[in-house]
């Protein structure tokens, strides 16, 4: 007689990543507001109860969405922002600003998903500033400082330029996000390094 069909093994890595692909596939049916686990976990092969093994609500899993796309939106711009690019730096800030809306356009299902669970979960927002604002706002402070010292630039006060252009990103992206037709990450690229060029170096 045949055996029993075994149970697919799965480490807990696996396990977590199943869940946020099948949460990930359910966003495109309903908005992240409306998700509840029965909905998640009916789009994998584990059992609802599985889901509080790898997570303590549906807010938390936003985190693990943070953990896909945070070095995906890093990685355009963190040698820029380290002073690692040449000396056509007008250019420079159109070429890395728009890798990284485009970065963000690829992930935004999980990026708008994120945002909304910020709004509801105080862990996700704290996580979220940190990760992502807060870094980027240090690294464009710093940025900011190495120009000046370079001659380029002759901003007064870089911490808080760096947390307006930071911001300013970040609402752009989340607009974007919201609309029924969103606007190309290149056109959304440029008005930003138009915006950058001009607070930074004043062209």
């Amino acid at each position: 007689m045949p055996g029993k069909p075994q149970r697919r093994r799965r480490t807990p890595e696996m396990a977590r990543e199943e869940i946020i692909d099948a949460t990930v596939a359910a966003l495109t049916d309903v908005d992240f507001g409306s998700l509840t686990v029965d909905v998640i976990m009916r789009r994998t092969e584990m059992t609802r109860s599985s889901f509080y093994h790898y997570f303590k609500s549906v807010d938390e899993l936003a985190l693990g969405f943070m953990d896909r796309f945070e070095d995906a939106i890093r990685a355009p711009v963190d040698d820029w922002l380290e002073g690692k690019s040449g000396d056509n730096y007008l250019a420079d800030t159109q070429t890395h600003l728009t890798d990284m809306f485009v970065a963000m356009e690829a992930h935004h299902t999980a990026m708008r998903a994120l945002e909304q669970a910020s709004n509801n979960s105080a862990q996700v927002y704290s996580e979220w500033r940190e990760r992502i604002i807060d870094y980027f706002i240090e690294k464009t402070a710093r940025f900011i400082r190495q120009q000046i010292m370079l001659g380029r630039s002759k901003v007064i006060d870089p911490d808080r330029t760096a947390r307006a252009l930071i911001l300013m990103n970040n609402a752009l992206a989340n607009d974007n996000m919201l609309r029924t037709e969103p606007d190309d990450a290149s056109a959304i690229g440029k008005t930003s390094a138009d915006i950058w060029n001009a607070t930074i170096y004043g062209q």
